[in-house]
């Protein structure tokens, strides 16, 4: 019997009414391995990646990057508005600095949109924030709540009823059990696990493999089985 399954069509699409995205011109702030990875994503939901903006490499300028140019650094958002190019996304690791990058382009008068990977799985009453990057093979279950512009990275799973505050960053592969909150900026690195009605702080840092069974105060880094202070972040 022939499969009638497009070759082309992801293996998983379980994902919620997306009211942050919006297909149309996007530029990227970023042009690193993060920045390829929200590029993909948004090429596979429709959008059309007009170019890269970076900020820290000027000698890149012009050249091109995974199948868009590095259009130049902040100067060139006015031309990007005036071209009809409204959308965003800010496109690298760096909490705060992703935070501070996402006020300016708004500011500027862009609109931030979400990366969901057609291969993630998302409850149909989940609520993803603006500039929020889903990768594939992520689950979130019923009742959580993701802020705005925070990474849930590949193959990460998030319970139900939790809450991802602004910014954070959920490593690959990281678990996060039911009833946990992740603050503002806080950094699961890859492989981390967090038990159920934990509270990871803002800004804090978990180290890879970590396994969180009491709350992480807020600004500091935990390593080890179970996870313990290492030192301020």
């Amino acid at each position: 019997m022939a499969n009638s399954r497009s070759q082309n069509q992801p293996l998983f699409v379980s994902l919620q009414a997306d009211k942050s995205f919006r297909p149309g011109k996007v530029v990227i702030w970023g042009a690193a391995g993060h920045a390829k990875v929200a590029a993909d994503i948004l090429r596979l939901r429709g959008a059309d990646v007009v170019g890269f903006i970076d900020d820290v490499n000027p000698e890149r300028h012009g050249e091109s990057f995974f199948g868009s140019a590095v259009l130049g650094g902040a100067e060139q958002l006015d031309a990007l508005l005036r071209g009809g190019t409204r959308l965003a996304f800010v496109g690298f690791g760096n909490n705060p600095r992703r935070l501070e990058v996402a006020r300016t382009l708004e500011s500027r008068g862009f609109q931030l949109v979400s990366a969901m990977h057609p291969a993630a799985v998302v409850a149909a009453d989940v609520e993803v924030g603006a500039g929020t990057l889903v990768a594939a093979g992520a689950v979130i279950n019923p009742g959580s709540r993701i802020g705005n512009n925070v990474i849930v990275n590949t193959r990460a799973s998030i319970d139900h009823d939790c809450v991802v505050e602004d910014g954070a960053h959920i490593g690959p592969g990281v678990s996060v059990a039911g009833h946990v909150c992740i603050g503002r900026c806080a950094w699961l690195g890859i492989g981390a696990a967090i038990i159920d009605k934990r509270r990871v702080g803002a800004n804090s840092i978990v180290g890879a493999g970590a396994v969180v069974i009491r709350d992480v105060p807020e600004g500091m880094v935990v390593v080890g089985v179970p996870a313990r202070v290492l030192k301020r972040a």
